[in-house]
């Protein structure tokens, strides 16, 4: 009964995906440019691929196209999406279809063969110009849009996200009412808030400037108005917003005034009700809302608001954690058993190698020979002993060196029988270690009450989480959290697992995700890393995996906490104008030795001060340098800000050749009145 329901469920899915695909061309048809081209429809059509999503792409660039283009430009717009949808279906099962550079110069190809008829025609420089501009456009965006919609992750490709979102704002700000005023800019100026708020400045300004470009694109008219008035506004915020968004509302608010005061009236007026409408729509978005339109995690409720009471809720969740890590530990497949053939090719290594009748045995007569060794082989596991008596008599009088290698062969059968004996016994080992946490994950569903810490005042923070993939790779290495535990503790996290890509992410996703667990369920922070470390190490046998651990715990009341590594790049403390490093010289959990404990380090952070935890992607003991220079140096309040200023240093000493992450901790001094942010 259920395969209908989930048939009937895919296919109302893909209906769905094909419907917004052929709307979103229809839209972008109108986002008129250098005045008629649609180039972003035409990515939009080639990025939808072949198929019935190609077809319903369009479906709607046609439909668009007639509906906001001139007949000419109608036409040409048409003949372009009908040519890229026949190639799509005509290319879709090539090899080289699925290489990223090819549909961008698909894309180009196309649509270059039908406006180039048309600037010739022409005979004019600057439509031979715009010609070339929006066969650009439209490859570009049919690959930042194939990007989006094949993959769905903007954090993985802000640019891409970029792209698309200013075809939307071009096609949503054409439409203009008689006095000039555009609703479609007022969305505009609201993402450009949501790009400039809590971010660096130098990204917010050059996002608010593409933004303004777009905009000044679908409004001929007005130069390079929009992309200047935007620029200015998201300088200005970005030097006083301080993660306030009051305080960047304004910021935004009074610059685009100030901006508009030396315009005309009726420019300056629209420009100012457009600024004022889009800035009051930022300050008027639930938290819930602009979390989500930034990308961002929404915060997970506390755990004190489920309906068990605080023990149980404890104990369930260190049962829970530790059947994970026993899942975690049993799940690594087995390494395969040693071949009993060794033996064989061992001793015949040994004697043959220089025997008269090498050739003879080895080559000519070979399955003669792997005949003899065959009908022998079960006899000798049996006895843990060779005899003449087990080899067939043809190959025992052939043999001429036959008591050299019964003897070898013997040797190598013993060895064979030690080896498999001590694999058999560490197999029981880690059966055992493993079984331990099953048995205590039940043993903890019975386990007796323990009183919820008390609440009180807490320091406010600011934190910014921030990683960065390999060069080549699609996904980070690293994994990092932030958490506060019931007891009042804020927890951070850092692990970069080994290597890097989806095989790296896992391990150090593991390690962040059950060392969550355990802290959560108020389990003590050195028993839960050395629990990790040991099923780390048990999980290195089988799958050679490790993964470093950096690990802070802060009281939120008094600013103390501990600073636990395992095999961690180091950390940093910034107070004033001084910085204090915090290095460290154990080994990975999965390296080091089972039962060792984690290198600790006291930490007492005061109002002012920031904490910033890296992986060795972002900067490692033998050259950091630069970056204790760079915190001596620096004078603002924002985490974030901070986060991508390392990221971008970290670029010019070392590149890009490693996964990087950075997480930073700010306590506001109580003058500021910061607040909690994620």
């Amino acid at each position: 009964m259920k395969k209908p329901f989930a048939l009937r469920r895919e296919t109302v899915g893909r209906l769905l995906g094909c419907l917004a695909r052929g709307l979103l061309a229809a839209l972008l048809a109108g986002a008129r440019l250098f005045g008629g081209f649609a180039p972003f429809a035409v990515g939009a059509v080639a990025a939808a691929g072949a198929g019935w999503e190609g077809l319903a792409a369009l479906v709607g660039a046609l439909s668009g196209a007639l509906l906001f283009l001139d007949f000419s430009h109608a036409l040409r717009t048409a003949a372009c999406c009908v040519l890229l949808f026949t190639a799509n279906n005509a290319f879709c099962e090539l090899r080289a279809y699925r290489r990223p550079q090819f549909l961008p110069l698909l894309t180009a190809g196309m649509t270059l063969s039908v406006e180039a008829v048309y600037a010739i025609r022409s005979g004019s420089a600057a439509e031979a110009a715009f010609c070339l501009l929006s066969v650009l456009l439209a490859a570009l965006f049919a690959r930042c849009l194939r990007l989006m919609l094949t993959d769905g992750a903007r954090e993985d490709h802000p640019a891409a996200a970029l792209m698309v979102l200013l075809g939307a704002l071009t096609a949503l700000s054409a439409p203009q009412l008689q006095n000039g005023f555009a609703p479609g800019r007022i969305a505009a100026v609201l993402a450009a808030l949501l790009l400039v708020f809590g971010r660096a400045a130098d990204e917010g300004i050059s996002a608010a400037l593409c933004i303004g470009l777009a905009v000044d694109l679908a409004a001929p008219d007005a130069g390079f108005l929009h992309a200047a008035c935007y620029g200015f506004a998201a300088l200005t915020t970005g030097l006083l917003q301080r993660g306030s968004r009051v305080r960047a509302a304004l910021a935004f608010a009074l610059s685009a005034a100030l901006f508009a005061l030396p315009l005309g009236a009726a420019r300056g007026a629209v420009l100012l009700y457009e600024c004022l409408a889009g800035t009051l729509a930022f300050l008027l978005l639930p938290t819930q809302a602009l979390q989500t339109l930034r990308g961002e995690r929404a915060e997970e409720p506390p755990e004190d608001a489920a309906p068990e009471s605080g023990l149980r809720r404890r104990v369930n969740e260190t049962a829970a954690a530790l059947r994970e890590l026993y899942d975690s530990v049993t799940r690594a497949a087995p390494p395969p058993e040693e071949n009993p053939a060794v033996i064989y090719d061992r001793a015949a290594e040994a004697v043959c190698r220089d025997c008269a009748l090498r050739e003879r045995c080895w080559v000519n007569e070979y399955n003669r020979t792997y005949t003899a060794m065959s009908d022998a082989a079960a006899a000798l596991l049996r006895r843990g002993e060779g005899t003449g008596a087990d080899f067939p008599a043809y190959f025992v009088d052939r043999c001429i060196r036959f008591p050299s290698f019964l003897a070898a062969v013997n040797a190598e059968l013993r060895a064979f029988l030690l080896r498999r004996q001590y694999r058999l016994r560490l197999d029981a080992a880690h059966a055992q270690a493993a079984g331990q946490y099953a048995q205590l994950s039940e043993l903890l569903a019975q386990a007796a009450e323990r009183p919820d810490a008390s609440t009180g005042a807490q320091i406010p923070y600011r934190i910014a989480l921030t990683l960065r993939p390999k060069a080549g790779e699609r996904v980070s290495g690293d994994s990092a959290a932030a958490f506060e535990t019931a007891a009042g503790e804020l927890c951070l996290l850092l692990s970069d697992g080994m290597g890097s890509g989806e095989s790296a992410r896992r391990e150090s996703a593991m390690a962040v995700r059950l060392l969550e667990r355990f802290l959560r369920a108020g389990i003590n922070a050195q028993s839960a890393l050395r629990t990790v470390n040991s099923a780390f190490d048990l999980r290195a046998e089988a799958s050679d995996s490790f993964t470093t651990i950096d690990l802070l715990t802060l009281s939120l009341k008094t600013g103390e906490g501990e600073l636990y590594k395992y095999g961690a790049a180091p950390s940093y403390v910034k107070r004033g104008a001084r910085v204090y490093r915090i290095g460290c010289s154990t080994l990975p959990a999965g390296l080091a030795a089972d039962g060792l404990p984690p290198e600790t380090t006291h930490v007492r952070l005061a109002r002012g001060s920031f904490f910033v935890m890296v992986s060795d992607g972002a900067a490692d003991t033998p050259d950091d340098a630069w970056l204790q220079r760079l915190l001596e140096e620096w004078t603002g309040e924002s985490p974030q800000q901070l986060a991508a200023a390392i990221l971008a240093e970290s670029v010019e000493h070392g590149g890009t050749a490693d996964d990087a992450g950075v997480v930073t901790l700010y306590l506001p001094d109580p003058a500021a009145g910061g607040a909690k942010e994620v």
